[in-house]
């Protein structure tokens, strides 16, 4: 199931919340040694990629109106799409 496809299940069937526990505690199941892993940054990394890349599909690419969808300055989005390395 692709990216986008996972996130319209979410809107549509339950909250953000209930959508993200279960796929967190799936991944968290995966995780051989918690207590030596950095989960907060891999968990919000993985997200806040996935959510730039379906924005930015969503908008065809537009840079600008990508960065208004996310409430965030352009140039970050530009700062954040060349440290994901996500193709546009």
């Amino acid at each position: 199931m692709e990216k986008k496809e996972l996130l319209s299940e979410a809107i549509n069937s339950c909250s953000i919340y209930e959508f993200l526990e279960e796929k967190l505690k799936r991944y968290l199941k995966k995780l051989t040694k918690l207590e030596h892993s950095n989960l907060y940054e891999s968990v919000i990394s993985e997200v806040e990629k996935s959510l730039i890349s379906i924005v930015l599909k969503e908008t065809e690419g537009n840079q600008l109106k990508a960065a208004k969808t996310l409430g965030i300055n352009r140039n970050t989005l530009r700062s954040k799409i060349k440290a994901y390395k996500i193709k546009i």
